[in-house]
């Protein structure tokens, strides 16, 4: 036990780390973060051009103790480019430590009437089956090698209600039951499954809101630090929980979030 915390209780040194929907934003950002902390990074996005500019960002700034990272396209609601996606990260680092599912959609903005099937199946598929197929396929390397880490990024919005965000906080809530679950079946083999829940963060996403005036001021008003997020302040938490700092977190939700979900005034 003293040699686990014999040195920084966050170096990732010897690790190898998947994370989806890293070739910008929130997931480039904590792919970065694990990088800088010692654990090799395979970087995904549906655009390999990005990936491999993300990836070669990250070895560009390389120095002693960092990780390397390698891009593998993927679009997270094909089944083969998640099973593609596997292989090539076990192949090239020989195994996968930490996953981080980061990307997601949000396509549907409405009334729940005007949710069709079609919607909630592409939302259910990015948002909560990439999440359970990629934890099929590592946990058994994970559990044979005595060590893993899953990290779903979730969103507050999945703590809520809403009347117009039907099928994205919908795919959020249920991964945030899924993550409790996994945590609850394999935590007495060393793998600890959490969820971060963004609020508000600068992100391409979030661009609607942020650049309309109004709806900001809405959303801020409901901050207890009076702005928006940066992806850094969401890595931040997955590198913790990645970490032997984050060891004997397991099953829980960590809202990074400015405050916003414990406002009542």
């Amino acid at each position: 036990m003293s040699a686990r915390f014999a040195g920084t209780l966050f170096d990732l040194s010897g690790r190898a780390a998947l994370v989806t929907g890293s070739s910008r934003g929130i997931g480039y950002a904590i792919a970065s973060r694990l990088a800088q902390h010692g654990a090799d990074v395979v970087i995904s996005g549906r655009k390999p051009e990005a990936a491999q500019s993300a990836a070669a960002a990250i070895n560009a700034r390389n120095g002693e103790g960092f990780g390397r990272a390698i891009a593998q396209p993927a679009n997270v609601t094909h089944g083969e480019d998640l099973s593609a996606l596997c292989e090539a990260a076990v192949e090239h680092f020989g195994k996968v430590d930490i996953l981080v599912a980061n990307a997601a959609v949000h396509i549907h903005v409405g009334p729940s009437a005007e949710m069709s099937d079609a919607v909630l199946a592409k939302t259910m598929d990015a948002n909560f089956f990439a999440l359970h197929r990629l934890s099929q396929a590592l946990l058994p390397g994970m559990i044979a090698n005595g060590f893993g880490r899953i990290i779903n990024i979730a969103s507050i919005a999945a703590l809520f209600g809403s009347g117009v965000y039907h099928s994205y906080t919908l795919s959020k809530a249920i991964a945030l039951q899924y993550i409790r679950n996994i945590a609850v079946e394999h935590g007495a083999e060393n793998i600890r499954a959490n969820s971060i829940a963004p609020g508000l963060t600068r992100t391409d996403m979030a661009r609607g809101l942020l650049d309309d005036p109004v709806a900001l001021a809405r959303e801020l008003s409901r901050s207890t630090v009076g702005r928006v997020g940066e992806p850094d302040e969401i890595a931040g938490a997955a590198v913790f929980l990645a970490s032997e700092a984050g060891a004997y977190v397991n099953g829980q939700t960590i809202a990074v979030d400015g405050g916003m979900t414990i406002r009542y005034d």
